[in-house]
Order: structure tokens, then C-alpha cells, then sequence
């Protein structure tokens, strides 16, 4: 088997400097929240200010976590050929192209349709484009109208090898040897990133529903934050009746409670996933639910 490497190009500069930007974001966040948070509970100062810090905090880490993968995902690419098929790896992915499946190679293509604009060339040119009829899957580091496009039976493919001519003939001899065994085209994920849990949609969406309303419940508190009284009504007995007051910085205590459960469920589901994915996906309902609890909680104080 031999491998390829890609050719050089500025994707993974694009996708280390949004990896820096996102980690600003996280500096300035983390550090303006503990300055709103220093000293005792009662010199806190909550506001909408906070809870847009909190935000920034938020969308600086998916930022960062998605810029590193893309930026390891153009370190790590890589093509390989044998006999049998074509195999593209990036972050421990694979894509398999099975060599029989091959029709023809081109190079460059038509007309592209990148559905996500500049986001699919971070790191390097990746997910599905639109090239007229035939669905068209990018694993390069260049444009594809610089591409080699492989074309399959049913699908086409862009790579950018260091070295097109040579990458081609090697392709062409395994082609003409044929195929010791049959293979289906494939895309095998990597356990370690636990890729079939995140790509799971019913998961991500209540992933996504989840923080969403914990971040409702923070948004409200932090708006009446400054309002409230020293002490609020926090507890009840079985009659409905008021039995003790807390400080106002126990509000806070409720979605942060929330929080922790909807991370020990997703922690949960991750390691669940692999066996039983409608455990997995039962455990992200259960987070909603508690959250949706605790966001009555906390309108109910707040009101």
C-alpha cells in the first residue's frame, strides 16, 4: 500500500487562526466572569452583562472545538491505494473508494456549489458539494476545479495529492491488476471522537434543546438579577406555603444544577451509544425534561 500526501495549502492556517480567535474569546470571557464573580455572593454582579459574557464563553468553545478538529483534520489527511480500493484518512476517519468501482479520473470539475461557503474550506475543502447530478465529496486541500475527481458508479470524489500524475498512474496500475476482494464504498468514523453519537440527529437536537433552555434560565435570571431582593422565596411545603427564604445567589444554583445533570447524561450516553443508541438518546430526553423542570423553578422565583 502506498500513501500520498496532500498538497499544501492555507486551509490549516485558516483553521489554527480561528482556533486562536476562539481561544481569545474564551480568555476574555473566563476572565471578565470571575471579576464579575469575586469577593463574597453578595458583590456579585449579575446583569445582562454577565450572561453575555457567559454567551461569548459558549460560542468561543464550539468555535474552538470545531477549529481544532478542522485544523487536525488537514494535519492528519492522507491517501493510500492498494489493490482493493482507494483509502482516505483524516482525524482518524476513513473513507473507503473501492478500486472496481472506479469509472473514470478527471481533472478539475465544473461548476461547484459549496452549500456551507467559506466554512467548507477550513482546514481543507470537506463534506458534499453540488456538481450537477452526481453528488460530489471533498477530501482536498485544493478548489476542486484543481482537483483530481474520481468518479465512481454513483458518486465523485476531489483530492489533491502532492503529486496528480504519479497519483493517477499508481491509480491506474491497481486498476488494471483488478481487485483481489470485493469492497463497498464506506466511511468508517472514529471511536475516539465519538463521531456516530454527535452525527446522530435526534441526539444533537436534544443536546441542542438542553443547553438552549439553560441558557433561557440563566438569560431570565440575569435580567432580574439586580432587582431582586437580598432574599427570595425559594422553598415550599407540601401546602404551597413559604417555608424559608435564601440569598439571591442561590437562584443561580438552579441551572447550574440543570447543567450538571444534562452533562452527566451526555457523558452517559456517550459511553452508552456503541450498545444501546435508544438508551443514549432516552438519557438526552431526560436532559431536556430536567431542564424544562428547572426552568419552571426558576420562573416561579422569579415572578
Amino acid at each position: 500500500m502506498r500513501r500520498w500526501k496532500p498538497q499544501a495549502a492555507h486551509g490549516r492556517w485558516l483553521a489554527l487562526g480561528l482556533l486562536i480567535l476562539a481561544l481569545g474569546g474564551i480568555v476574555v470571557a473566563v476572565v471578565g466572569l470571575v471579576l464579575r464573580l469575586s469577593g463574597s455572593p453578595e458583590q456579585w454582579r449579575i446583569d445582562i452583562g454577565a450572561f453575555g459574557l457567559l454567551l461569548l464563553l459558549v460560542v468561543s468553545l464550539l468555535v474552538a472545538i470545531w477549529a481544532a478538529h478542522r485544523w487536525l483534520a488537514a494535519l492528519t489527511l492522507t491517501y493510500a491505494i492498494d489493490r482493493n480500493g482507494l483509502y482516505i484518512h483524516w482525524a482518524g476517519n476513513r473513507a473507503i473508494i473501492p478500486i472496481d468501482r472506479i469509472v473514470t479520473i478527471d481533472l478539475g470539475s465544473g461548476p461547484v456549489f459549496l452549500p456551507l461557503g467559506l466554512f467548507q474550506r477550513v482546514g481543507t475543502y470537506w463534506g458534499r458539494a453540488f456538481a450537477g447530478e452526481t453528488p460530489l465529496y471533498l477530501y482536498a486541500t485544493q478548489p476542486p476545479r484543481e482537483c483530481l475527481i474520481i468518479y465512481t458508479t454513483d458518486a465523485a470524489y476531489a483530492v489533491s495529492p502532492e503529486d496528480p500524475e504519479a497519483f493517477v498512474q499508481d491509480l491506474e496500475q491497481r486498476r488494471s491488476l483488478g481487485a483481489t476482494q470485493p469492497m463497498q464504498p464506506s466511511l468508517e468514523y472514529s471511536r475516539a471522537f465519538h463521531y456516530a453519537f454527535w452525527r446522530d440527529g435526534t441526539v444533537l437536537a436534544l443536546i441542542v434543546a438542553a443547553v438552549m433552555i439553560n441558557l433561557l434560565a440563566l438569560g431570565l435570571i440575569a435580567v432580574a438579577y439586580p432587582s431582586l431582593a437580598p432574599f427570595v422565596e425559594m422553598r415550599f411545603d407540601a401546602t404551597g406555603e413559604l417555608a424559608e427564604l435564601r440569598p439571591r445567589h442561590q437562584t443561580l444554583f438552579l441551572p447550574l444544577a440543570a447543567f450538571g445533570l444534562s452533562l452527566l447524561n451526555m457523558a452517559a450516553g456517550l459511553a452508552l451509544y456503541r450498545r444501546l443508541p435508544p438508551g443514549a438518546r432516552l438519557l438526552q430526553g431526560a436532559s431536556v425534561i430536567v431542564q424544562l423542570l428547572f426552568l419552571v423553578a426558576v420562573a416561579q422565583i422569579l415572578r
